[in-house]
């Protein structure tokens, strides 16, 4: 299926390679005239994949996990009136724009707006072995405004329109579940089209809410940058064992924390308790080896640890909205 007006003038480089394979990639990817654009990221580079989809022209989505093998700036020039809203689920990554030297770091459960309409380009550096699993929405500049001129004016509060970066911060677990919803969606075409709009709308109205206009819930637990560090281990512990995973006993024994910080900390930086996320993985990588690798629902299943298909199915179901044999079969 293709969009219904083409992009906005991008141009990808690496200012240390002008000759970059995964930027070469990239400014495919921006260039075409595609709903939707997936590339894998070139093996010399890294792995992992970057895709696109275009709803319309000013509403779009930009998905990417990607794990580099070395350091790699990237510098994005972008000819459009947009809000980019990003969003980081994986280990962060540093970025600045282009002519102020204030460099940011944006990390897992973080998020900043930029406003695209005064122009320039983003700087961004990620480093050899980091995860960067990410979202992106632009947006056309116009819909947002309107929007925040509209609640400003409604609760008599104020908002900058003067800088490029409009807010930043942690976003809160209501809008990771929508972020997830938004990197699993399982419609196709123009069901999916419609599904990824409602989406962002919600999305955008959560977070400028919470966000911008203040009215998220404080969490009640304090975490030191040592105990973010641990729970990021714990993480990636998870992550490498996902099909046998360690107790949360022994997880907490082996990040140094204890069961109540892992526990409460766990789910207030990524969203979800260890549980929750322990079966998120295994429906994410059971889905893949369906999709992907093309494996029947059975073994698959047994494949992410679970032996019992009829709570697999359950548990899938609730995730996809529908059975993972009927997601096979409409694969087909």
């Amino acid at each position: 299926m293709k969009e219904e007006n083409a992009n906005s003038k991008v141009c990808i480089f690496n200012p240390g390679d002008e000759n970059c394979p995964l930027c070469n990639r990239l400014n495919r990817v921006y260039t075409n005239n595609l709903f939707e654009t997936e590339i894998a990221i070139p093996a010399v580079v890294g792995q992992g994949y970057y895709r696109k989809i275009v709803l319309n022209p000013s509403m779009k989505v930009l998905i990417g996990d990607m794990t580099f093998h070395q350091k790699i700036t990237m510098s994005g020039k972008q000819d459009s009136s947009l809000y980019n809203f990003a969003f980081c689920l994986g280990e962060g990554f540093l970025w600045r724009v282009e002519g102020n030297n204030q460099e940011y770091e944006i990390s897992c459960g973080e998020s900043f707006v930029f406003d695209r309409s005064h122009g320039g380009s983003i700087l961004s550096t990620c480093f050899p072995g980091q995860r960067v699993l990410g979202l992106n929405i632009e947006l056309g500049t116009e819909t947002i405004t309107n929007l925040i001129q509209h609640q400003r004016i409604k609760e008599g509060k104020s908002f900058s329109y003067g800088s490029r970066v409009v807010c930043s911060g942690e976003f809160s677990p209501a809008v990771r579940l929508i972020l997830n919803e938004l990197m699993n969606c399982h419609y196709r075409d123009q069901l999916k089209k419609m599904y990824l709009e409602g989406k962002i709308m919600e999305l955008v109205a959560v977070y400028l809410n919470e966000v911008v206009f203040g009215s998220r819930v404080c969490s009640h637990i304090r975490l030191s940058s040592c105990d973010v560090e641990a729970l990021r281990q714990a993480r990636g512990i998870l992550d490498k064992n996902i099909t046998s995973p360690p107790t949360i006993g022994k997880l907490a024994k082996l990040i140094c924390l204890n069961e109540y910080k892992l526990k409460k900390g766990f789910k207030e930086l990524f969203g979800m308790p260890v549980h929750a996320y322990i079966i998120d993985k295994r429906l994410e990588m059971a889905r893949f080896f369906i999709e992907d690798k093309k494996l029947r629902v059975t073994e698959a299943a047994l494949l992410v640890g679970y032996n019992d298909l009829s709570y697999f199915a359950e548990k899938f179901r609730k995730k996809y909205g529908v059975n993972p044999s009927e997601y096979s079969k409409n694969l087909s």
